[in-house]
């Protein structure tokens, strides 16, 4: 796969592999893993005690306040599905949100709420429109409960104005709820200096990929009965009643996963022993030369104006399209001559990515039956590029030089396309 020895990973997006470090203290934990609040013994009193000092870990990293609490779950996609259901919202209520979302953040908030949602104006570089957002929460007054925003664009590196998000919210009397999936991995997050109410991540994109989400939700939540009830949930159970445990453990039911908390504290510790000011400082280098080489190949198109990388402040997500390229075409290239891992489609950011290409109504409908009857290829879409800490300039110039040579020579190999799968495969 590939003509590297080393697999070029540019996919830090979509998943991260883990730390060594962060390999040694799973392989260290699980020798004397036990039954975590299910069981008595040495191994069982070993494993509660890890437990309470990661997520101790956890709560430090990311400044969270007294009054604020972690549940685990399985994403950032369950937790924020988590979280729509545990508030308790009525049509009547409003909750703002922008445009292009990722679909995490998107569809949790139609499908799991009766709350009305309004979505602000956006732009194609993926960044909010702030005077939309102050009138809109103006407009909407005494209704509007919650502002609901990407800690950072999976697909544009945009990073928004967060304590400036969370004034406006306050002002009115309203909360604020960050998907930090992609923030996460590349800033530091202060949710009491940020103003942030409420918050989610996953632990595979922070160098932990051991199946965990993380929630943090204001304590007086966990007054309601549980969205999801289950083992620990409850105290007792009878045919004509049920005394719900206490608030603090009645909503984390099952077994949890403690070794992908164990994975993910471990992870932050080694994220903290560098420092972030030595992790922000490389990773904005590093974004800023990615921006430069990609954009000055012949032939690609970089879908972000490259002075937005190179000026403000956005981490590393470049989404860009060959001329004369399927983008699925180009990753699948990437991937089997060059070893270099990319992603390609519309990535969970659809309606930015169709504006991107200008697909009209008609067009779109046209699209989207050719998908239904099994052509996903049928669909627009862009190839993007993703850093991570691990990432180098070499990383980069061996991107730059493979789109150089796709580009100008075309592919080495012959490819044939698996539409249901939205890929090509070489013949």
């Amino acid at each position: 796969m590939g003509t590297n020895d080393r697999v070029i990973k540019l996919n830090n997006a979509a998943t991260t592999p883990p730390f060594e470090g962060t390999m040694s203290a799973v392989q260290t934990f699980l020798q004397t893993y036990g039954a975590l609040h299910r069981g008595a013994g040495p191994h069982a009193t070993k494993t509660c005690l890890a437990l309470e000092e990661a997520i101790q870990t956890i709560r430090r990293f990311i400044h969270a306040r007294e009054d604020q609490v972690l549940l685990f779950t399985q994403n950032t996609s369950s937790a924020i599905n988590l979280y729509t259901r545990m508030l308790d919202l009525h049509r009547d209520d409003v909750v703002i949100t922008s445009s292009i979302e990722h679909t995490s953040n998107n569809l949790p908030w139609r499908y799991n709420t009766a709350a009305t949602i309004v979505e602000i104006n956006t732009f194609d570089d993926g960044s909010i429109d702030d005077a939309d957002l102050e009138e809109k929460a103006k407009r909407h007054g005494q209704h509007f409960k919650l502002i609901t925003m990407t800690g950072a664009s999976n697909q544009t590196g945009y990073i928004p104005d967060i304590p400036h998000l969370a004034r406006i919210a306050h002002e009115h009397g309203a909360q604020l709820f960050i998907d930090a999936a992609q923030l996460a991995p590349h800033r530091p997050i202060d949710m009491q200096a940020q103003g942030i109410d409420a918050l989610a991540f996953s632990a595979h994109k922070i160098y932990a990929p051991f199946g965990l989400g993380v929630l943090v939700v204001p304590k007086i939540l966990l007054e309601n009965i549980p969205a999801d009830p289950g083992g620990g949930s409850i105290d007792m159970i009878s045919e004509h009643s049920i005394l719900w445990a206490a608030p603090e453990t009645r909503h984390q039911t099952g077994t949890w996963n403690v070794t992908g908390i164990i994975a993910l504290a471990e992870s932050f510790r080694l994220m903290n022993a560098v420092g972030w000011e030595g992790i922000a400082a490389y990773e904005r280098e590093l974004v800023r030369y990615a921006a430069e080489k990609i954009s000055n190949v012949p032939g690609v198109r970089l879908h972000v104006p490259t002075e937005k990388y190179t000026v403000e402040d956005r981490i590393g997500t470049f989404p860009f399209t060959i001329t004369g390229f399927h983008h699925a075409h180009v990753a699948a290239i990437l991937e089997h001559e060059y070893g270099i891992e990319t992603r390609a489609g519309t990535i969970c950011n659809h309606r930015l990515v169709r504006r991107w290409f200008g697909v009209t109504d008609a067009e779109q409908r046209v699209i989207e039956q050719e998908i239904q009857s099994g052509n996903r290829l049928a669909s627009y879409g862009i190839v993007r590029a993703s850093l991570g800490i691990h990432n180098t300039k070499e990383d980069v110039d061996a991107l730059a030089d493979a789109l150089t040579a796709i580009a100008t020579k075309g592919p080495q190999l012959r490819y044939r396309a698996v539409p249901e799968d939205e890929t090509y495969v070489p013949w």
